[in-house]
């Protein structure tokens, strides 16, 4: 910006060119002052850009130069008017061409701002995308925990029906034992229980006979007579029998329960030569009517064997009425 200042002055102060000289030499003069106006521009905006604290002390010395240049020229008298016009002209340029420096600056200044605040925006969208990845993460985990509580809820929920269920059931067997001991207080009592009578062997016959056993060790209730060895149902219920048979000398035995005039149980043994003993055994509920009677039979060619170690035996009792 000096170089470009001396030079006016020195053109101004060169009085002894004359008019014809002054044109042709003003073509020259404005290349040398352009060229060298290019040059001082480019110089003068990298220094500003790093000393930009002394922009408003430039711009004032542009300003009073703009303002001397054509009253020394004046001054000297040397200074014709149309190059006098020429230098406030380019005066004139020079400080716009100032004022278009200080816009430059600034607009560098605002694109760095531009700049900057674009990578904050991008640094917060990256932020942004992440806490959006969070986000979904977590979502996507309390839908799962959502599922897993429907799951368990679910469980839960039969867990709780099979527990009313069970509880529904303890109640009826409850309430059915409970119907069961009430009849069992308030109903009859009903047991008993006999041997066959006699010493040794009952021989067999070509028919089926019934069997007495006269040798009774209980009775309560007295439903079963010894003599006959026919139980006679006294209520109508739920009756438990089981029996119980003996054979030796490799003798066959084989016994029936009856139920009035049908068979229901049965129980054989049969001899063989490595069994010096026969016996065999059955039992069963049976569901009676009032005055039915269950009795016990030998079958025809059947042995049995009676003495005092009651190893052949008939017994039942009441479980319950209906």
């Amino acid at each position: 910006m000096g170089g470009l200042t001396l030079t006016l002055l020195l053109l101004c102060l060169s009085g002894s060119l004359g008019e014809d000289a002054g044109e042709d030499n003003l073509n020259d003069i404005m290349e040398e002052i352009h060229s060298e106006q290019g040059h001082n521009i480019e110089n003068e905006y990298k220094t500003h850009n790093q000393h930009s604290e002394q922009e408003q002390d430039i711009e004032s010395e542009v300003i009073f130069k703009q303002n001397q240049a054509p009253s020394l020229a004046e001054t000297n008298g040397s200074c014709q008017p149309d190059m006098c016009n020429l230098l406030r002209h380019l005066g004139a340029m020079e400080a716009r061409l100032t004022t278009a420096e200080n816009q430059l600056e600034e607009l560098s200044n605002m694109e760095a701002i531009v700049a900057l605040l674009q990578r904050e925006t991008e640094f917060q969208a990256a932020q942004l995308r992440v806490m959006e990845t969070k986000l979904s993460t977590s979502e996507s985990l309390i839908k799962s925990m959502k599922r897993e509580n429907e799951v368990q809820e679910r469980k839960l929920q039969v867990f709780s029906f099979r527990v009313n269920a069970t509880e529904f059931r303890v109640e009826q067997q409850q309430i059915l034992l409970d119907e069961l001991r009430r009849q069992n207080e308030d109903g009859p009592k009903i047991a008993f229980t006999a041997a066959l009578g006699g010493d040794g062997h009952i021989p067999p016959s070509e028919r089926e006979t019934n069997l007495a056993f006269s040798n009774v060790f209980t009775n309560v209730g007295d439903a079963y007579n010894p003599g006959s060895g026919i139980f006679n149902a006294p209520v109508k219920g739920v009756y438990y029998f089981s029996f119980s048979s003996f054979a030796n000398s490799q003798h066959n035995v084989c016994v029936s329960l009856f139920k009035n005039n049908m068979r229901m149980l049965s129980a054989c043994d049969h001899r063989s030569e490595h069994d010096s003993t026969d016996s065999s055994g059955n039992g069963g509920t049976l569901d009676l009517e009032q005055g039915d009677h269950v009795y016990m039979t030998l079958h025809a060619h059947s042995h049995i064997f009676a003495d005092y170690h009651n190893r052949s035996t008939f017994r039942g009792f009441l479980l319950f009425r209906t």
